[in-house]
C-alpha cells in the first residue's frame, strides 16, 4: 500500500467495490466464474486452476469483508493513541500495521524510505537527519508499537522485527555523512518468543567490526522462521528438480529465545 495513512482522505480504493457493484452482484459474477472453469474442464483435479481459484477466492473476499475495511479505519482510534505514534506517514503506517494483525493479517512490512526526503541512507548530514526528523518518528511509532501490542496481550503472539540490510561506516565521511558499512550493524527483535531486555554481541569501541558473539544474517532469519514453525533446512525446488536451501546459510539461536 502506498498512500498515506496520515492524509485526511486516506482509503484503500482497492479494497472497496466500484459504483454500481454491489456484493450480491459480485456473488453472481463469481458463481458465473466458476461456472466457466467448470465447463472449460479447470476444475479441482488440476493444480495450478486449484492453486489459482484460492487465490482469487481471497483476494473477492477481502473486497467483501467488513473486518478487513474495518482495519483501514484509522479515524476509529483515539486522538490520543494517534499522536502516541506520530502524526506522519511512519507513525501512523505503524498503527496500520497493528490494526492489519489484529484483523488476522499474518505478516506486515513497514518500508521507512519511500522518498528522498526520509531515507535512512545518509551519506549526508547524518547527524542532523537523524536528531531532526528519523530519529525523533521513529521512536514514538515503534515505542508506541510495542507498548501498544503488550497492553492488547498480542506481543507474546507477534514478532516485531526492527533492521536494515547493512550498516553504515564508522567514519564520517567529507559530508557529514556515514556510507555503506556490512561488518557490523545491529537489529532489534521482540516479543514472539525472544528474550525481553537481552543485549546480545558486541562491537568494538568504533562500532567497525564485532567484537563478541557474532552472527549472521542467516542466524536471525533460522531463529525467526523457527519462531514461525518454519524449517530453517527446508528446501525448494525449481522447474529442474534442483535444490535450493531456504536459508542459505546460518542456524537458529536459542540463546535468543525465551
Amino acid at each position: 500500500m502506498l498512500r498515506d495513512p496520515n492524509s485526511k482522505d486516506f482509503g484503500v480504493p482497492e479494497l472497496t467495490l466500484r459504483t454500481g457493484v454491489s456484493a450480491q452482484r459480485l456473488s453472481v459474477r463469481r458463481r458465473l466464474f466458476d461456472d466457466l472453469n467448470r465447463r472449460a474442464g479447470l476444475g479441482d483435479n488440476d493444480r495450478a486452476t486449484t492453486a489459482m481459484n484460492s487465490f482469487q477466492a481471497r483476494a473477492l473476499d477481502l473486497l467483501t469483508s467488513e473486518e478487513t475495511q474495518r482495519a483501514f479505519r484509522l479515524f476509529e482510534e483515539p486522538a490520543a493513541t494517534r499522536d502516541a505514534y506520530g502524526r506522519n506517514i511512519y507513525g501512523q503506517s505503524t498503527l496500520l500495521a497493528r490494526r492489519l494483525i489484529e484483523a488476522g493479517t499474518r505478516l506486515v512490512t513497514i518500508a521507512w524510505a519511500p522518498d528522498a526526503n526520509a531515507t535512512w541512507d545518509t551519506h549526508t548530514n547524518n547527524f542532523g537527519r537523524l536528531k531532526g526528523s528519523l530519529l525523533p518518528q521513529f521512536d514514538a511509532a515503534a515505542s508506541s508499537l510495542i507498548e501498544d501490542l503488550g497492553r492488547r496481550g498480542m506481543l507474546e503472539r507477534t514478532i516485531v522485527g526492527i533492521f536494515g540490510d547493512f550498516g553504515r561506516t564508522p567514519k564520517v565521511n567529507a559530508k557529514a555523512g556515514r556510507d555503506h558499512w556490512n561488518f557490523c550493524y545491529s537489529l532489534m527483535m521482540v516479543g514472539g518468543g525472544f528474550r525481553s531486555g537481552l543485549i546480545y554481541g558486541r562491537s568494538d569501541p568504533i562500532g567497525g567490526f564485532p567484537a563478541a558473539d557474532p552472527l549472521v544474517p542467516g542466524d536471525i532469519i533460522s531463529t525467526l522462521f523457527g519462531c514461525l514453525g518454519i524449517a530453517h533446512n527446508g528446501e525448494i525446488h525449481d522447474r529442474l528438480d534442483r535444490p535450493y536451501r531456504i536459508v542459505p546459510a546460518g542456524d537458529p539461536q536459542p540463546q535468543l529465545l525465551m
